[in-house]
């Protein structure tokens, strides 16, 4: 019914299919707004996303929906179909039985066990990709301005999909403004490139950075605001954590000690050296993402997670291009 095109849908299948968007149903929620698991009359479920301020017409928001629905990769959540009414602005996604990265790292129970390396690995380099096509091989390009392990779901088998691509551009120009992510609305405080505090403009290489600090809550099962390894008088980050690692050589002291010792070592000190090349305080020496992605597939060349016909068809741009890309994105 979905897979052609977004469809638009009506509010109160959408309201009957989340119990009037109850708490209960509520699987997630953040700066964009709130998302919902609805479950429809055959059984099967869907994501309701209920956006929480959005300055667009009807015209525009459809006009919106129209793009993002024809945007497809298999490392995104694709949308599926809208709802507007009066001021309410919906959006239908597929769901993701696995919930979100930040849960299975963060929140675990007896019943939820530690995933292993090679899980983490996999989903590391299927987010890679699905952001560095977002930002290399996607027309328009698009920049994610919020990237954290809560906005990479997973399905069944544990692969990424990206979520709220495209939606900076739906929001309240007053709340894409710095403040609400140093206001922590979103608990993503940890996520933001430090030069955004300076120039208020949005990157790709402020997007790689946010990746590089999931990526580092992969490989040390750390949160990005507090650091429970870390000795009870240190009040950073968790980049502030690894750069003082780092700077100390023993930066092999924050690898999950959950990971050790299964003779993937190697592979986890270098996974640990890329995500420390995206989170340098200067943006002009980390790598961009489809050199990140690249990276990461050569880590993981060993357990054949990509096939040989999806790869990414793709340069990266030279510093001319990169620098007109970013100009032309972050409007």
């Amino acid at each position: 019914m979905f897979e052609k095109s977004v469809a638009k849908m009506k509010l109160n299948d959408l309201m009957k299919a989340t119990g009037d968007f109850t708490k209960d149903n509520i699987i997630g929620s953040g700066r964009s707004g709130t998302m919902y698991k609805a479950t429809l009359p055959d059984g099967s479920f869907l994501a309701i996303k209920r956006l929480q301020d959005t300055q667009h017409s009807e015209s525009q928001f459809a006009s919106e929906m129209s793009t993002l629905g024809s945007v497809r990769q298999r490392n995104l959540l694709p949308l599926l179909g809208y709802c507007i009414a009066k001021k309410e602005r919906l959006l239908v996604y597929k769901y993701m039985p696995k919930g979100s990265l930040y849960d299975q790292l963060h929140q675990q129970t007896s019943e939820k066990k530690a995933l292993e390396w090679p899980l983490r690995l996999k989903i590391a380099i299927g987010s890679a990709k699905g952001l560095a096509w977002l930002h290399h091989s996607c027309n328009p390009r698009i920049l994610h301005r919020n990237i954290s392990s809560k906005c990479i779901l997973l399905d069944d088998d544990y692969d990424p999909k990206i979520s709220d691509f495209g939606l900076a551009r739906l929001m309240n120009p007053i709340d894409t403004h710095l403040s609400t992510f140093v206001n922590g609305e979103f608990g993503d405080l940890g996520y933001v490139a430090p030069e955004y505090a300076r120039t208020l403009v949005a990157t790709p290489k402020g997007d790689v950075y946010s990746f590089g600090v999931v990526l580092l809550e992969l490989v040390t099962g750390e949160e990005p605001t507090q650091v429970k390894n870390a000795p009870e008088n240190f009040k950073g980050s968790l980049v502030d954590w690894i750069t003082y690692l780092s700077n100390n050589s023993i930066l092999q002291d924050a690898v999950d000690k959950s990971l050790i010792g299964k003779d993937h070592d190697a592979e986890l000190l270098q996974f640990m050296k890329v995500a420390c090349s995206c989170v340098l305080s200067a943006p002009k020496e980390s790598p961009t993402m489809f050199e990140v992605y690249q990276l990461m597939r050569a880590i993981g060349e060993k357990y054949l997670f990509s096939a040989a016909d999806d790869e990414l068809t793709m340069q990266p741009q030279n510093a001319e291009a990169e620098k007109l890309d970013e100009l032309i994105v972050a409007n």
